[in-house]
Formats: C-alpha cells, sequence, structure tokens
C-alpha cells in the first residue's frame, strides 16, 4: 500500500542525505563565501531557516548532509555579518543574477501538463492557474506543474539570448565574468561574480533589466523613423542592430497570417510581401528611413508593430525582481532541488545549446523505486520515458520516482 506524507518525507529526506554524503564534495563555494548568507528550506515544512553563516567549505557540506534540506540558497549579496539579522548584516554588495524560469514564459505546452484545483469547490483547470476559481471566486487554489522538453527548451532559448546581449552588448566575458547553472526544475540561473558589478544599486539594476528586456524601445529612435539620416546596419551594435538582423530573419520566411496576426492592414501586408526582396535589401544597406517607404511617412504605426515583434525576438525574458533585488537568495549550485530530485547543474557556457537537463542532472542514476501514482503526465528521465499515470502502483527508476514523490503526484509503496 501506499506509505503516508511521513513515510515519504522521511525518504525524500533519506535519499538526499545519501545523495549528498556520497557526492557533497561536488558543491563548489561561491566567491566571498564567508561573507554570505545561507538559507535551508527542509522537507518537514514551509519555514526557512537562513541568516546562516559558515567559516569553512567543510562546515557548509556537513551541515547541508547532517540537515538533508529540500533546497539549499546562499545570498547574492555579500555582507560584513552574514549571519546578523537584515537590518544588521552591513551590506557590501551583490553579483548580478538572472533567473529564467518557463513557468514564467507561459509555453503553450503549459495547457497540457499543469494543472489547478480549487480546494473549495473542486473545480480544477489545465495550464496557468487563475488568481480565483472561475467556478466559485475564491482564491484557494493549488496547483501541480511539471515540465517537458518543450519546456526546458523555451528557457534555454531565452537563456542564450540573455548571454548574447550580456557578451555582445554588455561587454562580459563568457570565459571569465558569466556561469551558467541549471535551476534543477524549469529554468536557468546566470551568476556574474566580476567586482566592478556588485556595487550596482537597485536602479542600475533595473536600468540593466530594462534594456535586456528591450523595455521601452521605439523605432523611430533606431534607424527607423522620419527624421533618420542614417540607418542602423546588419552588423550593427545594440538595439540598433539587433532589430535590423531580427527584421531581415523575419522576412526571409514570413507568411501572411503572421503579418496580419501582428495587426497589419491588408494593404500593408500585400506591399511587404510583393516586395520582399526589396525589404531584404533595404536591411542589408544604410539608406535612411529605407523601411518607412514601404509603408508610406503617414504609416509609422505598422513599422512601430514590427518593431516590437523584432524586439520580441531579441529580448530575453528575465525575472525582472530577482536581478534589482541586492539581497536575493538563489539556488546553491550542484545541490538538489526538492521539487524536482535533480542538480542544479552547471553548464559550460559554449556547451548550453546541447546541454540535455533531464541527462546532465540526474542526481539518483541507480536503484529502482515503486510508488504508487495519484496521476501524473508522460515525462521524460534520461533516455526514457514515463506515464501518463493515474492511480496506479509501478516500479520506476529511481530518478523518476523520486521525481514523482518531490511533486507530490505519489507516495512510497510500503
Amino acid at each position: 500500500m501506499a506509505g503516508s506524507q511521513t513515510d515519504t518525507t522521511t525518504y525524500l529526506k533519506n535519499k538526499f542525505r545519501e545523495y549528498y554524503t556520497t557526492h557533497g564534495q561536488a558543491i563548489e563555494t561561491p566567491p566571498g563565501f564567508e561573507q554570505r548568507e545561507f538559507g535551508f528550506l527542509p522537507f518537514e515544512g514551509k519555514t526557512m531557516f537562513r541568516h546562516i553563516a559558515f567559516q569553512s567549505p567543510s562546515t557548509m557540506r556537513a551541515y547541508i548532509r547532517t540537515n538533508a534540506p529540500a533546497h539549499v540558497y546562499y545570498s547574492s549579496a555579500y555582507y560584513r555579518t552574514p549571519e546578523a539579522e537584515m537590518e544588521n548584516k552591513d551590506w557590501l554588495g551583490a553579483d548580478l543574477v538572472f533567473d529564467i524560469d518557463a513557468d514564467h514564459l507561459d509555453p503553450p505546452c503549459k495547457k497540457k501538463h499543469d494543472q489547478w484545483t480549487c480546494g473549495n469547490c473542486g473545480a480544477s483547470g489545465r495550464g496557468a492557474t487563475p488568481e480565483s476559481c472561475p467556478k466559485c471566486g475564491k482564491a484557494n487554489l493549488t496547483e501541480q506543474t511539471w515540465f517537458c522538453e518543450k519546456c526546458l527548451e523555451t528557457a534555454k532559448s531565452e537563456t542564450l539570448k540573455l548571454l548574447d546581449i550580456l557578451v555582445q552588448d554588455l561587454g562580459f566575458s563568457s570565459e571569465k565574468d558569466l556561469d551558467v547553472n541549471f535551476s534543477g526544475n524549469r529554468g536557468y540561473h546566470v551568476h556574474i561574480y566580476q567586482e566592478e558589478v556588485r556595487q550596482l544599486d537597485q536602479l542600475a539594476r533595473r536600468e540593466l533589466v530594462d534594456y535586456i528586456r528591450g523595455a521601452g524601445i521605439e523605432a523611430e529612435f533606431h534607424g527607423f523613423g522620419v527624421a533618420q539620416e542614417k540607418s542602423p546596419a546588419l552588423s550593427g551594435v545594440g538595439w540598433s542592430g539587433r532589430l535590423v538582423r531580427a527584421l531581415y530573419s523575419f522576412f526571409l520566411d514570413v507568411e501572411p497570417e503572421r503579418l496580419k496576426g501582428l495587426g497589419l492592414s491588408d494593404k500593408a501586408v500585400e506591399s511587404l510581401l510583393e516586395r520582399r526582396e526589396d525589404v531584404l535589401e533595404s536591411l542589408r544597406g544604410t539608406s535612411p528611413n529605407r523601411m518607412l517607404k514601404f509603408f508610406g511617412p503617414k504609416d509609422q504605426q505598422s513599422l512601430n508593430k514590427l518593431v516590437a515583434e523584432a524586439v520580441k525576438s531579441e529580448a530575453a525574458a528575465i525575472d525582472t525582481v530577482v536581478t534589482a533585488d541586492v539581497h536575493r537568495l538563489i539556488r546553491l549550485p550542484m545541490t538538489l532541488h526538492g521539487k524536482t530530485g535533480l542538480k542544479a547543474e552547471k553548464s559550460p557556457i559554449n556547451g548550453l545549446e546541447g546541454f540535455d537537463p533531464l541527462k546532465r542532472a540526474v542526481a539518483f542514476d541507480k536503484g529502482e523505486i515503486t510508488v504508487h501514482v495519484l496521476s501524473a503526465p508522460d515525462f521524460r528521465m534520461g533516455d526514457e520515458t514515463f506515464g501518463p499515470f493515474e492511480d496506479e502502483k509501478v516500479a520506476l527508476p529511481a530518478a523518476a520516482g523520486i521525481l514523482l514523490l518531490c511533486k507530490g503526484a505519489a507516495g512510497v509503496v510500503t
């Protein structure tokens, strides 16, 4: 029979402890380790143990091994007294941290594998969880989120865009300044430890966020306006060059439905498609107002819609709150994620495109476990696909079974 929630919690905690006993040495300490605050969220509750500091990596690893928490975090900030309460820590600076999570990207696959349930009336639905139940109006909602390969590829794509902006536009070195980690769940974290960024205040970080997200980009200020004397080139730097390259890629194979979907008039769509080669040629050149001639000087609005689409394709969808927060706690690389049992695995930046977290981040790659699954969609772990499951007992490889246990979708069979 399926074990209780206590049985499952005990099982997971023991498995995490086994992992840290065997692999704890792989946990790397971040720069300025002694000046960081650490936080730990246990399996048994929702209260985080924080304001903890360590004087040596071995002490930290021993703490993690002994307590076997569900989640391990460290501060992006450096403090003179990291173990003190927040008002007495004495902030010294903070790394730049970026978080990209498929949960915030709302990929179409969410409608297939994510679901919510109202604890008040029992109504349920798939996809993004609403603010309140559409049936009874109450906000007593629980959600069950999953990831699939499409989710993870979406998050990876946004991460690659972020890295391109950080390197090409902002001048960071991919070899010296940037670290990339799979979050252990549905996204990626990018860390910049460079000393030059540590003193950036919240306002400066918000400006960086706005640049990376393409906030406030307007066509007329980037070489596409009526009064422009010179237009940006395909090889241009910054957002001006990005817009040209994005529009060029867009027009290489754009279909009528895509243009109409942007809200362009039938006349504008017809003109653009008939003169596609001229459009591409104009984007390759440097003539003033080159795009306006395909709309007319009074049709700046249509051009603005095209530029907005170009911004969307080039901007990186980072979590704005995480980057602007100079006190943020972020998951410690190479520790386990309590909602999946996967590792927050480090990825080589130049190898990120081929990085497969469902293989590389698997922590429990040996053994088998029998669980009773309440409900779960199909999912891949390693080279195998499992499910879907509905109210059934099944023997699974440890990584797949532990994922279901961490998700609360199954119980240990005792």
